[in-house]
């Protein structure tokens, strides 16, 4: 009994330690900005961008915001990178489209 009580103990000192870190993970609209300042300069988001249906969603949509900040900015200069960035971003903006319409 003792065990599955220091389990649980441990359980719980573990829960609360990851907890503070949770914060520092969110998303925030630095990021956001970093991010669509970036992805800007590519030929491909501006396509977006220039069609009002997308523009909306990518201006006022948090979901799409939300994984436009989850981009590693580091890597947005890496061809690869962008190419998983355009698929994520293509998916959610399908997404969110289909479910507006």
């Amino acid at each position: 009994m003792k065990v599955i009580f220091y389990l649980f103990v441990f359980a719980v000192v573990v829960f609360v330690n990851i907890g503070g870190f949770l914060p520092f993970l969110k998303v925030d609209e630095e990021d956001i900005g970093r991010n669509i300042k970036h992805l800007k300069r590519q030929q491909w988001f501006q396509n977006y961008l220039n069609d009002e249906k997308y523009r909306g969603l990518i201006i006022h949509n948090r979901d799409v915001r939300q994984v436009i900040g989850n981009f590693k900015s580091s890597k947005l200069d890496r061809e690869s990178y962008q190419e998983r960035c355009q698929e994520k971003l293509h998916k959610i903006l399908f997404n969110k489209l289909n479910n507006i319409a």
